[in-house]
């Protein structure tokens, strides 16, 4: 029992804690443009281990993030199952695809001075596994993922 209740205690100041203060156990940031080849984020995603990037413009100007989930939207789910295997993108098309035809637009970004519970929050209400955590002046600064929460509370590795 008493187990429980110090990861309790642990669990719940974790829970409080400012984002800021562990930016640094999250993994990389990437910064990708829109125009990006989505092969050369693919390479990017297995030869860095990242599973997220932020898209952005000119001046860090965020628009998107792409996650490796995304990457699934090359593939046209509106078809009937038994016809998906006829909608699949030929190879050449699959070369054309870009980061900014598959990006999550409109991202939900939340500022460093936020509490990591304020974060599972807002994933939670969006239904969403990443949040792009942002400065005080907007830029973009790392990326808090479930990921890194499963790790960090249960010990549990997703791959």
């Amino acid at each position: 029992m008493g187990f429980f209740i110090l990861k309790r205690e642990v669990i719940e100041r974790l829970l409080e804690t400012k984002i800021r203060d562990i930016i640094h156990e999250l993994c990389p940031m990437m910064k990708i443009e829109k125009t990006m080849p989505i092969e050369m984020f693919i390479d990017t995603v297995k030869k860095h281990g990242v599973d997220a990037a932020v898209v952005v413009e000119k001046k860090d100007r965020i628009v998107g993030i792409i996650t490796r989930l995304d990457l699934l939207k090359i593939f046209r789910t509106d078809v009937p199952y038994r016809l998906r295997v006829l909608a699949a993108p030929s190879p050449s098309r699959v070369e054309r695809v870009t980061v900014g035809e598959i990006m999550s637009r409109n991202p939900v970004m939340i500022k460093e001075t936020a509490k990591i519970r304020d974060a599972i929050d807002l994933m939670n209400r969006y239904k969403i596994s990443h949040l792009i955590i942002i400065d005080e002046k907007g830029k973009p600064r790392a990326i808090f993922s479930r990921r890194y929460l499963l790790k960090k509370i249960f010990g549990i590795e997703e791959h």
